[in-house]
């Protein structure tokens, strides 16, 4: 596949796998992405998630309540939405990512593949845009860019608060990993 091919086909299945499931006042859309080459033509499906707002400003789904992203108005909020930026900003070292992914261990090949797959697109990376906390978990309402552009946004994420600060779980980390083409190492 050349180089269009498989960076249109990265984005669909990330949009695929990341699109997130439907419930309450969710809603789900297709999008098709077709690349060709040479004498191959492929066409992908890419479910697209839409989150309706039942208050100006704050989305319910999932349960747990999330605000638009105020830089500097919650420490919280604040070390979710660096954790987010360092470890899915396909620029970053293994050695950034690491203190913000529960279990990093043996994720360094993943992470060079990531950044390798980032190349292609002009670079990858998520945007917290919304963020909600119940104790120790937090519900991220997020938007994948692509070469800093918003590619697919209202997506929805996890992060976790343990003895280290506020951080993304393994298998999350994992789930945008298999998206992005790259996948984990065991």
């Amino acid at each position: 596949m050349n180089r269009v091919s498989t960076a249109a086909l990265l984005v669909a299945l990330i949009a695929a796998a990341c699109g997130g499931g439907t419930s309450g006042d969710e809603s789900e859309t297709a999008q098709t992405v077709t690349t060709s080459a040479a004498a191959e033509t492929t066409t992908t499906a890419a479910p697209t998630t839409t989150t309706t707002t039942s208050a100006p400003g704050t989305t319910e789904a999932s349960g747990t309540a999330t605000s638009p992203v105020v830089p500097g108005e919650d420490a919280d909020v604040d070390a979710i939405v660096e954790a987010y930026l360092v470890v899915f900003d396909s620029t970053t070292s293994y050695e950034e990512k690491a203190p913000y992914i529960t279990d990093p261990a043996g994720l360094e090949d993943t992470v060079i593949r990531y950044a390798a797959a980032g190349e292609d697109v002009g670079g990858i990376a998520l945007s917290a845009d919304e963020v909600g906390i119940d104790g120790d978990a937090a519900r991220v309402i997020y938007s994948f860019l692509f070469a800093g552009n918003p590619a697919y946004t209202d997506l929805e994420g996890e992060a976790v608060r343990t003895d280290a600060g506020w951080q993304v779980t393994r298998d999350f980390f994992c789930d945008i990993m298999s998206s992005a083409r790259v996948g984990c190492s065991s």
